[in-house]
């Protein structure tokens, strides 16, 4: 894995025609494409969006601004301090060691931009005759 897809936070896909994030959701939930993760629906402070779990701080989430549709990485974390001591992301150290056991070490520093990278892979995949 390279730099470039090391330090990737957004990707956009360019569509011949305006799709919803509604529509987007329904296509991603039946379009036979498997999604890493699960992702739902959220209608938040900033609107909507289409949000996926947290793997190792990275939350890959998916807004529509008319014909484009993007997937950006979000930086997520679950921190939790030790009687004041410096606090620990529990979920995703233990996403780490569980990586660590799945692929090695380096799986346990490239898991989420792997899960992000492959967020976007099925993205495109799924968007492909749109484009």
């Amino acid at each position: 894995m390279g730099l470039k897809e090391m330090s990737k936070t957004v990707e956009k896909f360019t569509l011949r025609e305006p799709i919803t994030l509604e529509e987007l959701h329904g296509l991603m939930v039946q379009g036979g494409i498997a999604f890493p993760g699960n992702f739902k629906l959220k209608k938040g402070l900033f609107g909507k969006s289409i949000t996926f779990d947290v793997l190792m701080q990275v939350q890959p989430r998916v807004t529509v601004k008319e014909n484009v549709v993007i997937v950006r990485k979000v930086q997520s974390s679950t921190k939790v301090s030790v009687g004041g001591g410096p606090s620990i992301d529990i979920k995703a150290t233990q996403q780490r060691a569980q990586a660590v056991k799945e692929g090695g070490i380096g799986k346990a520093f490239t898991g989420g931009i792997d899960y992000f990278l492959n967020v976007i892979e099925a993205m495109r995949g799924l968007l492909q005759s749109r484009m």
